[in-house]
């Protein structure tokens, strides 16, 4: 059987693309080698019966607003979201905290009570910059990246744009010391960065820190992360297109230099008309999939020089009988209803330290915790009166001296110190309120999902080299690829890793110039 495209991979950013090409009449077919669609927007019950755990994606900050909800109709489709009324809380060793608030001046006025004048900063900064940020952010996510040149040519224009470009060759370090004094509020928006994964003291991304103070959002998936997945399937199927699960795939059908279709593992053969779009990591795609032998040496090179290197995720899912309450609920009682809980270093320098730690093949015993409870705003995610909670702790993949085998070693110890150290913060958490658990170690994480390399989630290190023009390659940010009809629509592109379907979008908005499709999308 032919099909004008086949996509590989199921998760979110491939059914993206193949929902919209479908709408554009196209006959597409998925294919997906695990049993369920989805990739990391997973629910399942890790626990026990009745409570469902998101295990690989929770925030999903952009879909709501994104042109994918509203263009592929998913709230027709059976997807909705809910927002807490509080963003979030990072919580200090004092007992103290700083919650994030939607509204300009409740924020100010909730980082006055550390420093007015980084209150009044604050207010500066989303003066300057939060109609820039609103008016920019989304569109260049939903568009294929600029080149650097256009972009230097927009910012030299202004001297708000001027300011950008020299942060943007800054640390996150040093754009908080040259914006705020108060060592809370630095933490705070610190914390806003390392939750992404990047380094507190990595040069070249200080620029992103600023869209991190000034936009926060936490929409929560009605029933869980796979939700989401379930909805692009109902609108790729309710297209006339097909997905297909449980089917592996063994490489590319190459004739010449064009992708002419795909083999699966049993040797069936399946033919694509036009293209064959890839959700899979560059390595498994190109190396694997394709052939180094079919590929341009340089281009083979930036396959191989690709890195996820970056931390990983150490999490526990729990089963609660009632949801934590936090000390810090004494200083700012809304910190028990925020989207999450952040208890982080009480200083900037000890964030760094931490961060070294982890490169060093080291788990970190100070804060970097980070706490969700989605049953708080979606109670459907558990039984009446129960609660599940994502605790998620910065690790690396790599534990020394014995690499990715040592989890074996400290995951247990590591498991009771994340908790003995968030009850630290919330005692109400004793041993008799947690009704199940289950460990997910980096490695665990890399056996679910083989897409996310050394534990990475954001599919490849979001590094200034892997990042806008130069994601997944420089001159190849534009989802094709040396390959004939072979296209990229996965995390590893632009806009990056994370829960958005930005590159799906933009795959399919490329796809559909290059075969004349009917662009019905805006």
């Amino acid at each position: 059987m032919s099909y004008d495209f086949i996509v590989i991979g199921a998760g979110h950013n491939g059914l993206a693309c193949a929902g919209y090409l479908a709408k554009a009449g196209a006959k597409v077919l998925v294919v997906e080698r695990d049993r369920r669609v989805g990739g990391s927007c997973h629910t399942a019950e890790a626990t026990l019966p009745g409570f469902k755990h998101n295990i690989c994606s929770m925030v999903h900050t952009h879909i709501p607003l994104s042109p994918v909800y509203r263009d592929l109709e998913l709230e027709r489709h059976g997807v909705k979201y809910v927002y807490p009324d509080y963003l979030r809380g990072t919580i200090f060793p004092d007992h103290k905290a700083i919650v994030m608030y939607r509204e300009t001046g409740r924020m100010a006025a909730e980082l006055a009570r550390f420093s007015a004048r980084d209150a009044k900063t604050f207010t500066q900064l989303v003066e300057d910059y939060g109609e820039f940020i609103d008016s920019t952010y989304l569109p260049l996510m939903y568009s294929p990246p600029l080149p650097p040149s256009l972009q230097t040519a927009e910012l030299e224009k202004s001297e708000e744009g001027r300011a950008l470009m020299q942060w943007q060759a800054s640390t996150p370090v040093q754009l908080l010391n040259e914006l705020f004094e108060s060592e809370e509020v630095k933490v705070h928006f610190l914390a806003r960065m390392t939750v992404l994964g990047f380094a507190p003291d990595a040069f070249g991304q200080g620029w992103i820190c600023l869209f991190r103070i000034l936009k926060a959002e936490a929409p929560i998936c009605v029933g869980g992360s796979q939700q989401l997945a379930e909805g692009l399937r109902r609108v790729v199927e309710g297209s006339g297109g097909v997905v297909k699960t449980a089917v592996e795939v063994k490489r590319v059908v190459l004739e010449g230099n064009k992708a002419a279709g795909i083999e699966l593992g049993d040797g069936t053969r399946i033919d694509a008309a036009k293209a064959v779009i890839t959700n899979v990591e560059p390595k498994k795609s190109f190396l694997k999939m394709v052939g180094e032998e079919h590929l341009p040496s340089s281009f083979a090179t930036r396959v191989k020089n690709y890195h996820s290197r970056g931390r990983s995720l150490f999490c526990l899912h729990l089963a609660l009988s009632e949801p934590p309450q936090y000390r810090a609920a004494a200083y700012n009682p809304h910190v028990n209803r925020a989207f999450s809980q952040e208890m982080f270093c009480g200083s900037v320098a000890d964030q760094v330290q931490a961060y070294q730690e982890i490169a060093a093949g080291k788990p970190p015993r100070r804060e970097m915790l980070q706490i969700t409870v989605p049953t708080l705003f979606d109670p459907s995610q558990a039984p009446a009166g129960r609660h599940t909670v994502l605790v998620w702790q910065y690790a690396p993949y790599e534990v020394a001296p014995d690499g990715p085998a040592g989890w074996k070693k400290v995951r247990d110890e590591y498991a009771a110190h994340c908790v003995d150290l968030w009850r630290s913060y919330a005692p109400n958490m004793t041993q008799d309120k947690i009704l199940g658990a289950t460990i997910q170690d980096p490695t665990d994480t890399v056996r679910r999902n083989d897409n996310m390399v050394n534990g990475v989630d954001v599919v490849g290190d979001m590094t200034p080299d892997q990042m806008g023009y130069f994601r997944p390659f420089a001159g190849w940010s534009n989802y094709r690829s040396p390959i004939e009809g072979l296209y990229m629509c996965g995390g590893y592109c632009h806009p990056g890793g994370g829960v958005h379907a930005g590159a799906g979008h933009n795959a399919a908005g490329v796809i559909a110039e290059d075969y004349k499709l009917k662009k019905w999308w805006d």
